[in-house]
Formats: structure tokens, sequence, C-alpha cells
């Protein structure tokens, strides 16, 4: 596969966990526009059937909520492989890589098993994604993933935690 690779054809080689095209999107600089968007369309998606189920509520602060999570864990992920685990690695590829397995995020929108199944195939887009664009083995992928993951879940403890306190503070 070339780096002129249709974004159906990266696509597909994503969702069949296809090694050399998660190293090739990793390293194009090109794939950056196309992660963007399909981190924004999925969003969108996932917050239109949600919308429709919980209110809109939760569909107002989707896409920045997404850009932010996308951009946070993107950084820490080339910072952790990179400094912990001496990974050949930086932001932008990561940027490039976590962008195109945010279509992973999609079925949650299935009713009672969609959670799961997402958390499942994220889970193994990530350590693969993390493995191929820092060059690093499989152990210390899944290091950096659950690292990443903890950093981010204790700032969202933290986050809450201080927007709880704004609003039970009036």
């Amino acid at each position: 596969m070339t780096s002129s690779s249709s974004l159906f054809q990266r696509l597909q080689g994503i969702v069949t966990f296809k090694a050399p095209v998660y190293r090739e999107v990793a390293h194009d600089p090109n794939a950056l526009p196309p992660a963007a968007i399909i981190v924004v369309v999925t969003t969108l998606l996932i917050g239109a059937v949600s919308g429709l189920l919980i209110g809109p509520l939760g569909f107002v602060g989707a896409i920045p909520g997404a850009l932010i999570g996308w951009l946070l864990g993107s950084w820490l992920a080339a910072f952790v492989a990179s400094r912990l685990f001496q990974g050949q690695t930086n932001t932008a590829e990561m940027l490039r890589i976590l962008g195109h397995t945010y279509v992973f995020q999609i079925p949650v929108i299935i009713p009672f098993v969609g959670s799961i199944i997402t958390l499942v195939l994220s889970i193994v887009a990530t350590v693969l994604a993390i493995r191929e664009a820092a060059g690093l083995d499989t152990q210390k992928a899944i290091l950096t993933a659950i690292i990443v993951n903890i950093i981010i879940f204790v700032l969202s403890l933290i986050l809450g935690g201080v927007i709880a306190g704004v609003f039970v503070g009036r």
C-alpha cells in the first residue's frame, strides 16, 4: 500500500488491523486532515444518535470534547511512548493514527452491546497504533496505553470535580 492510498482503503486496513496500514498512516503527513474528519464525523454520528436517545445537551459539547480528547490522548501517547519507552514517535504521528482509529467508536450506537464492542476494538486498535507509530514492542505499547488512560482518567476526575464544585458552590 502506498501513501497515495484512498481513505477508504486505509480505513479498511485500520478496521482489519493491518499493521503496515497503521504504520503508513502514522508516518504520512497528509493523513492528518482525514484523521480530523474521521474524529468529527464519528462524533457527529454518535452525537446525533445519542441526541435522539438522551436529548440535545450531550450533542452540544461532543465535538469540542472529542477534539480535545484526541489532542490530549495523542500528545500523551507520544510523550509516554518516547520518554518512558524510547519509542520513535511524535504528537503528529499519534494524531494521524489515533484519529483514524476513532472509527472504532461507531459501534457504541448499537444498543446493549455497542459499548463492549467499542471498548474491545478500541483497545486493540490503540495498542496496534501505538506499537506501529512508535516502533515499540506490544508489551511497551500496552503499557503506554494503560499509562495514558490512567492519566486521562485522573484528569477527568479532577476536571469533573472542579466543574461540580463550580455548580454546587453557587
